[in-house]
């Protein structure tokens, strides 16, 4: 079986080659932009097939998915953060829906028969009242980002593609997802990289943190990996899935646990810069639909991803 990665440099890709290379039958193609990080899949040289070009430029990603003649698709090459999304919002929609249009127009000419994986986010919902959680598929999609609108349009993209063109296309809504080789950009990555940073004499003996109240719904990327091959083998083409651990932790025990796990005595600030102007009490998804369809569950708590974000940010900064 031959399979090809979208956004393999991205804090899912590398996990789900990882994931991957454990099947003995499975060749692995991925498309990577040549001017991205190659840290993250440093490990993966050797093992896996690359192709470089640019989501947004059709001939590159028809001539990577001709040459790749994939049985299996996951498309997680994307603008994926949604602060950045208003600042550059036309960026955003040529990556996010462009993109997505672009790989599906080169698997209905390439290879129709391919299983096709599309991410979305829980941002397509929006801002969501404490009472109408655990969200499920079914509640309504109000985005309130660019990044969000821009997720809309690429989901209901892939599904017009099933109902049109018959190609197997699964669309999955991610909530937090967190693991190694992610980069910084959410709150349990920063907290581990400042006790880390902390630790090396590199910063004073503080974490500087946010609104410590909302509860967010974490996933490690490992156990994502495994959903998403479990969905485009068992899942049903024309649907989508919550992917979410169905759990809403205190943003505010995350920090409790860096500083039990952390090997310094570290201070707890408030920076104003970190406050956002709206920020959701509760976001958590119900995955029941997953479980239904895959028995697939997760298996990494917190304290787990705290303890490996400390190791691999330790790791990082010496």
């Amino acid at each position: 079986m031959r399979v090809f990665i979208t956004g393999i440099t991205g804090p899912v890709g590398s996990f789900l080659a990882d994931y991957l290379l454990t099947f003995p039958d499975i060749e692995i193609h991925a498309f990577k932009r040549w001017r991205s990080d190659p840290r993250p899949i440093e490990h993966l040289f050797g093992q896996i097939t690359f192709h470089e070009g640019d989501i947004e430029d059709a001939f590159s990603i028809e001539r990577a998915i001709e040459r790749a003649a994939p049985d299996r698709v996951y498309h997680l090459a994307a603008q994926s953060y949604p602060s950045a999304s208003w600042d550059a919002p036309i960026a955003t929609m040529r990556a996010n829906v462009e993109g997505t249009i672009n790989l599906l127009e080169a698997v209905r000419r390439q290879c129709p028969s391919a299983r096709v994986h599309i991410a979305g986010t829980s941002a397509e919902y929006g801002w969501v009242a404490p009472e109408d959680t655990p969200i499920r598929e079914t509640h309504p999609l109000r985005p309130a980002s660019p990044y969000g609108v821009s997720k809309v349009a690429a989901e209901l993209t892939g599904l017009q593609y099933h109902q049109s063109y018959g190609l197997h296309v699964i669309v999955t809504r991610s909530f937090n997802h967190v693991g190694p080789r992610q980069g910084d950009r959410c709150a349990m990555q920063t907290f581990c990289q400042q006790m880390a940073a902390a630790e090396a004499g590199r910063q004073e003996s503080a974490i500087l943190v946010g609104n410590l109240e909302p509860r967010r719904d974490f996933t490690h990327t490992a156990d994502v990996a495994q959903a998403l091959w479990l969905l485009l083998d068992r899942g049903t083409p024309g649907e989508v899935y919550n992917l979410c651990s169905g759990q809403a932790t205190r943003i505010g025990d995350i920090v409790d646990i860096v500083r039990q796990q952390g090997r310094v005595p570290v201070e707890i600030r408030v920076d104003p810069a970190r406050l956002r102007l709206v920020d959701e009490p509760v976001l958590m998804g119900d995955p029941r639909k997953l479980h239904a369809a895959t028995g697939w569950e997760p298996r990494i708590g917190i304290a787990q991803m705290v303890a490996e974000l400390l190791d691999y940010w330790r790791e990082r900064l010496g």
